[in-house]
Order: structure tokens, then sequence, then C-alpha cells
């Protein structure tokens, strides 16, 4: 498979975006937050996603360089409207203006709608993270593939949450994951690769749990609530975010109709001196880093991982030697850019 350098992926991810119509900034961010999501392990919400993208920006339901609007503001929140923006530009500008608030103010919260796939969630609240806050964030999603809890019908969206928190001792400690078992794009990545889906991820239009991708991608399969016999929590924190990030920022819950791919998003955000010093904080935090570290394993597993280290581990390993894109993922890419001219990037090997 080929294996490309970070800096020439952005550069062509940008090049794309840029040909496709968008400013030059606004590609820049969106190629940077694309690749950054394969850089650090998640090559489902990464360049695999530029195909739909463009096919999305094709049929007008993503618009290069919308205008991102103001619809209520306070000193400590703000609802914007994306316009049908690219989630990647619209979260990025929702979190900026959370961290600005949450400067002055202590605590923010910043919702945003009508704005397309925001890729890897967990990479808003690690910026923030990495700018001395904690955040909260919460994604409504647009496809109802997740059936509830004990249901049949596909009735809910993946719904994902992540939170990141300052670590004095290294990257943030991240969490970012879904309300349903895995990612959607999870499902199409097994598909791609002509594998089955992990165990216990979907069912058929019976209840059966089935294993064939393909079931799923021709919608005739559901995803099931993060818990497996559990579910019951994965799908109430599935309803949770459908109220946080879907009705509160205006889009509506899970039964609303929509035009456009959707994945309003909410996003609450503190500075920790609003509750201790900066130095306090630090010492308690990176305390409990070393007191998880210290737990013993049995012989031959790993060590216990802090939550992030997953994505910081792959994030020094392909900074070093480079990011993998998979072939028919590459295909896929190759077929999708073909008409807007723009070179290739020179892999490192295939």
């Amino acid at each position: 498979m080929p294996v490309i350098e970070k800096a020439e992926l952005e550069g062509f991810v940008g090049d794309v975006f840029r040909s496709a119509g968008y400013a030059s900034e606004e590609a820049g961010l969106i190629s940077r937050l694309m690749v950054a999501a394969n850089l650090c392990g998640h090559d489902s919400h990464g360049v695999r996603q530029i195909p739909t993208y463009l096919k999305r920006i094709g049929e007008k339901q993503i618009v290069p360089n919308a205008p991102i609007t103001v619809l209520r503001e306070s000193p400590t929140t703000v609802l914007l409207d994306a316009n049908r923006a690219l989630g990647h530009v619209a979260a990025a500008r929702a979190l900026e203006m959370g961290v600005a608030k949450a400067r002055e103010v202590k605590v923010s919260v910043a919702a945003v709608r009508n704005l397309n796939h925001i890729g890897r969630v967990g990479a808003y609240p690690e910026m923030a993270a990495e700018q001395g806050m904690i955040c909260l964030a919460f994604v409504q999603g647009h496809i109802r593939s997740v059936a509830p809890f004990g249901g049949l019908d596909k009735k809910l969206a993946t719904n994902p949450f992540s939170a990141a928190f300052p670590n004095p001792g290294g990257a943030p400690i991240l969490l970012d994951f879904a309300s349903s078992v895995v990612a959607a794009n999870k499902i199409h990545q097994a598909y791609d690769r002509g594998v089955e889906t992990g165990e216990g991820w979907i069912m058929d239009e019976r209840g059966n749990p089935v294993r064939d991708p393909a079931l799923f991608v021709e919608g005739k399969a559901a995803m099931l609530p993060l818990g497996g016999g559990r579910g019951h929590k994965g799908y109430a924190l599935s309803v949770v975010t459908d109220i946080i990030a879907g009705v509160l920022s205006g889009a509506g819950a899970a039964h609303t109709e929509r035009e456009i791919a959707n994945n309003s998003t909410l996003l609450i955000t503190l500075d920790p001196e609003a509750f201790l010093p900066r130095k306090e904080y630090e010492r308690q935090v990176g305390e409990l880093v070393d007191y998880l570290r210290a737990t013993a394993t049995r012989p031959g597993d790993p060590p216990v991982m802090i939550p992030g280290e997953f994505e910081e581990n792959h994030r020094r390993e392909r900074e070093a030697h480079g990011i993998p894109i998979e072939e028919p993922v590459w295909n896929h890419i190759q077929e999708a850019v073909a008409e807007l001219q723009v070179a290739l990037p020179v892999p490192r090997s295939a």
C-alpha cells in the first residue's frame, strides 16, 4: 500500500479542496484536520472521506467558503449557523469562539448547526486542551443507522462524544467514541477491506447478529448501541447527545427530517483555573497519570494506557515513518480527484 509523508499528504489534500473551490486558508484547515485523523490512527475519518466530500460538494450539500453566521450570542454562549459548510471549518470556528469566551469568563458553550461531517470528533477538544482548556464535544450524526436498545428499527445516528483534558506530562488526556458500538465509518472501512465486521457490531432486519459489512452498506442491517448486552448505556448516551447537540443547536432531534448531512455540534469549554490554581490542577492530573501507569498487568501484557495514548503513539510512528493508505482507499481517491487535475503525492513506498 502507498505510504505517504505527512507534509506530502497535507499538500495534496489542500490542493484538492482548493481545486474544489475553497479559499486557501479553509483548504489548509481541512487538510490539516483530515490528515491528522490518519496520523493518529483513525484512518476511517481521514483522507478516505475525500470522495464523499467531493460528491457532496457537487450535490450542493457542502458549500465551499460558506459564511458561518452568529444567530445568538451572550458572554458565555454562542449559536452558529454554518450554512452548509464542511464540518471541519464550522466546528473549528465554534471551538475558536468557545475558547476565547472561556478565557474571558472561564466557561463557555458553543453550538453550531447546518454543518456537514466534522471528521474525527476528538480533534476539537484536543485543540482546546492544547491551549490549556478542558473541552467536551457532543455531536449529532445525520444518518439513522443505530437501533435503540431492544429495538430493530434504525432510529438514531452514531452520536459521538469526546472530551479532552490538559496533561502536564504530554499529549492531552482524550476520550472519543460513538454511542454505537463503533463509528459507522469503521464498518465502511471493513467493507473496503473485504473483511467481516467485529462481533456484535450489526444485526439484520430480524435482529440476528451478522458480520457482513455489505448488509450495512446496502441498508439491510442496523448498528447496535455501545455496550453489547449492556447497550442501554450507549442508547441513553445517544439520546442525551441527540438532545444536547441536536435540539439545543436548533437542528432538531433524531426524528427531524433534514435536507443535508448534518453533524450538529455543541462544545462545552472551561478553564480549570475557575476552580483551582493551574499548578494544582497539573499536580493532581500528573499524579493520576502516574497512579494509573503503575497498575499491575498479567505477565506478557502491555502496560495500562492513558486515554489518548493510542492516538499519540500512532502520531509518533506515522510522523517518523509515513502514513499508510490502503489500496482500495487510494484508488477511490485517485478516481475522485481525476477531474481536478491536482498532482498526486509521491509515496515513500508502495
